[in-house]
This record gives C-alpha cells, sequence and structure tokens, in this order.
C-alpha cells in the first residue's frame, strides 16, 4: 500500500512537473525575452528557457542553433529594435525565418555542416581535397591551403583532427607575428 501510494505521488510530481515545461507559444510569442531584460551568460537557466521557447515555438533545427548564443541573440535583437520592430520572440523567430530563405542561409548551413564534419574528423591527407573546403570557405587563400597542408603533415600533427590542427596551427602563426 505504501509503494501504491509513493508511486502515485511520483507519477503526480513528474506530471506535473512535465505540464509546467509545456510552452504556448501562442501566449509567449509576443513576450519580451529574458536576456533583452538583462545581461544573460551562457547556462542560465532563463537564457536556456528564451532558446527553447525559440527552438520550440519557431521549429528550428540543429543548424539555427548556432545562433542561440546570448551574444548572437543580442546583437540580432538589437538589429530588430533599431529598425523599428518589438523585442519579442516572435520578432527573432521572423527575422530567423526570413533569413533561412537566403542564399546566405544556404552557404551558413553548407558550412555548419562542413564545421561538424571536420570538428571530429582524424586528419586524413588522402582526402584533402574535398576536406578542404571548410577552409576555402574560412577565407583560406592557396598559399594558406598549401601552408596548412605542411603543417598537417608534420608526424606530430597526425594523430590530430582537423579542428585541433587548425587551433594549434592558428597559436603557432600568432606566436610567430608577436
Amino acid at each position: 500500500m505504501v509503494r501504491a501510494f509513493i508511486f502515485l505521488f511520483l507519477f503526480i510530481i513528474i506530471v506535473s512537473a512535465r505540464a509546467q515545461q509545456k510552452i504556448d507559444c501562442e501566449k509567449v510569442l509576443d513576450t519580451q525575452p529574458y536576456f533583452v531584460k538583462t545581461k544573460a551568460v551562457e547556462g542560465n537557466p532563463l537564457l536556456k528557457r528564451d532558446i527553447e521557447i525559440l527552438k520550440r515555438c519557431g521549429h528550428f533545427d540543429s543548424i539555427d542553433s548556432a545562433f542561440f548564443r546570448a551574444s548572437i541573440l543580442g546583437s540580432l535583437m538589437l538589429d530588430q529594435v533599431r529598425l523599428g520592430k518589438p523585442a519579442t520572440y516572435r520578432t527573432l523567430i521572423e527575422m530567423l525565418r526570413d533569413f533561412r530563405k537566403t542564399s546566405a542561409y544556404k552557404d551558413f548551413a553548407d558550412g555548419m555542416v562542413i564545421y561538424r564534419k571536420l570538428k571530429e574528423k582524424q586528419i586524413n591527407l588522402a582526402e584533402w581535397e574535398s576536406d578542404k573546403e571548410f577552409f576555402v570557405r574560412l577565407g583560406f587563400t592557396v598559399n594558406d591551403l598549401a601552408d596548412f597542408r605542411s603543417f598537417l603533415e608534420l608526424p606530430e600533427n597526425s594523430n590530430l583532427t582537423y579542428m585541433a590542427a587548425l587551433s594549434k596551427y592558428m597559436m603557432e602563426i600568432e606566436s610567430l607575428n608577436k
């Protein structure tokens, strides 16, 4: 009997918690996000709620998640407010939906796919011709690509991922420029 009561009590708590997490988009879209009212920092539970509202009500995908950082959201909102739009969730969602229809977004999305692929990918110079596309998108010139490839060929870099190698490469360039 006691077990049944405990089980029922836990069940009610879980159902209540899930009900509280449900977001009514029609009620919340025209309200001002938390990050507009205060200086939001990554990891803040209220900023996480803002992001959850944007994702759920805007039906955004994992590519769009790159925009869901406090500083980026703040900049995007400021741009929209300067254009005379209200500082609401709806304003951001509409702006991002409009951006998704542009060729710039397609380029951004393609770059994100390549970035995610190379972030964890082990250096493989046999596939360099296709892998270098990301670095071209970053603005590497023909000379930069040749220099970076030479860097990748060094034995001490052979076990790195492309992103780890890029970070190490940039630090070396920076130290040479000091």
